[in-house]
């Protein structure tokens, strides 16, 4: 005999991305510091990478320890980034001359403080 299983019925957990605090629609910026276009993302991957010794999260400021040099940078998802933070082992790389920083697999667009626009309207 077949089972049934019922559809839910319960509504969709909220979504994760950021959204424009105004309007609330997601955000579709590719400006730095929000989300990564892949011709961005190979040009970071072929260009020098560096470990990052710590990146913390504080707020929405990315605090980025790599060499001898303290960087301030900001992401539109920091909840995002501070969970894969905790979860991906090995750390992150950072691609300083595209403000890209990638942990495990997962790639951010980040910004220089001098570059950060928040998320705007469609």
């Amino acid at each position: 005999m077949l089972s049934h299983t019922p559809l839910r019925t319960d509504p969709a957990p909220p979504a994760t991305e950021p959204v424009h605090e105004e309007t609330g629609l997601a955000c579709e910026s590719y400006l730095p510091g929000h989300l990564m276009h892949y011709t961005h993302q190979g040009k970071a991957l072929r260009s020098p990478g560096v470990k990052a010794r710590h990146v913390t999260v504080d707020g929405d400021v990315l605090h980025v320890e790599v060499d001898d040099d303290l960087l301030f940078w900001r992401h539109h998802d920091p909840e995002k980034l501070r969970r894969l933070l905790g979860l991906v082992l090995g750390g992150a790389v950072l691609y300083r001359d595209h403000h890209a920083l990638r942990v495990g697999p997962y790639w951010f667009n980040c910004a220089p403080e001098d570059l950060w626009t928040p998320c705007k309207q469609r």
